[in-house]
């Protein structure tokens, strides 16, 4: 799936959306606010106890999540989850931080976390009720546009990382850095699905401070040993459990269940990925190959809100030229890193200050105005 303008797109169809007022929950007893809107509003407090209320409730249907850092250094990221599946979540909520996403729920009962693996500080919201979505032609082709673009990447993906995945088998340090780049591409493309299957995403891309040592592998585990180290000694069993996940991750999306408002939850977190670390440059902190990693996010959460746009209001045309322009933006700022030999962007140790201030500057004005999509889309998919 190509990067297309938005504009042509579009044109029959506007865009709307509107910004959220967003009431707030409080306590640790069950919790539910509704606005006037057809959205509930929910907010969970991040605190050192972990995420309040503990206990919360709601009608099925749309949801609007506001998250909200109490001072609290302990958690910074809210979760919620069918069993281990994440539908949705905002991360890097930092002291006196705030985020929000949105969710059309069905009943049932939903784990609500504040870290990735659970326990402390873990509370439960029980949805009640039955929710009408719509099941119009226009939803249907958003989830299989962006289904098959998904599908695309899992296939590019396990295409690259075989032969990277056999170069270092084979100790071939040069071949393995060559082909490094291409096979980081499509996973960066589709990251918040790949999130969303419970640590299969730790498995492939945790960097070394995210997990316990014993469990740092996957592709930055092999950056480590081929650009800090200078060795693949002991790498093998460790490129063999990449691919071996990587081929997991490429079956699970074939069978995975989408929503239009997770499938713009998922363009948001794309772009908060370049903001908190490939702006930083932590994310290849070894190989410095993270403006790969940068446009390949941003190629994601384009074609994700191209797949879902249609469903929007047609209240504001104005809107889809300004997300085009800023995306075209982001892209034009780009330009002046990309180059013509490997890996097809300087490296990241050779910007300075103000070259990334630029490259967050284009990012932000972009988040701003998508931040605003999922909450219209969970509104629009009732009947």
């Amino acid at each position: 799936m190509n990067r297309v303008p938005l504009r042509p797109l579009l044109a029959a169809v506007g865009l709307g959306l509107v910004a959220l007022s967003v009431a707030a929950c409080g306590g640790s007893s069950d919790s539910t606010s509704a606005s006037s809107s057809d959205s509930t509003q929910l907010t969970f407090t991040l605190t050192d106890a972990g995420c309040e209320p503990v206990k919360a409730s709601a009608p099925a249907g749309p949801i609007d999540f506001t998250v909200e850092n109490d001072g609290t250094g302990k958690f910074t990221e809210l979760e919620i989850l069918d069993g281990e599946t994440i539908l949705g979540e905002r991360e890097n909520i930092i002291e006196g931080a705030k985020g929000s996403f949105s969710l059309t729920l069905e009943e049932g009962e939903y784990a609500v976390r504040c870290q990735e693996t659970g326990g402390e500080g873990e509370g439960v919201l029980k949805v009640t009720g039955q929710v009408e979505t719509s099941k119009s032609p226009q939803i249907e082709k958003s989830i299989a546009d962006y289904r098959s673009y998904l599908e695309e990447n899992t296939d590019e993906l396990t295409a690259k990382t075989k032969p990277f995945v056999a170069a270092v088998i084979a100790g071939d340090i040069a071949k393995a850095k060559q082909l490094y780049p291409a096979a980081r591409t499509p996973y960066e493309r589709i990251e918040p699905v790949a999130e969303s299957f419970g640590d299969l995403d730790p498995r492939i891309d945790a960097r070394e401070n995210d997990v316990e040592p014993s469990e740092f592998g996957g592709f930055h585990r092999i950056e480590k040993a081929l650009w800090e180290e200078g060795s693949l000694k002991g790498m093998a069993p460790v490129a063999e459990e990449l691919e071996a996940n990587v081929a997991e991750l490429e079956r699970k999306v074939k069978g995975v269940k989408l929503q239009a408002v997770q499938i713009a939850n998922g363009a948001n977190e794309l772009l908060t990925e370049v903001s908190t670390s490939k702006i930083t440059g932590e994310e290849e902190r070894y190989s410095h190959i993270d403006l790969v990693d940068f446009k390949a996010n941003v190629e994601g959460s384009q074609v994700a809100i191209e797949a879902v746009a249609p469903l929007m209001a047609k209240t504001d045309p104005k809107l889809v030229e300004e997300i085009e322009a800023d995306f075209e933006a982001v892209y034009a700022s780009l330009e002046p890193y990309e180059t013509k030999e490997w890996p097809g962007f300087v490296l990241y140790e050779e910007l300075d200050k103000a070259d990334t201030r630029k490259l967050a500057q284009g990012i932000n004005t972009l988040a701003e105005k998508l931040s605003l999509v999922p909450a219209q889309i969970a509104k629009g998919e009732q009947a």
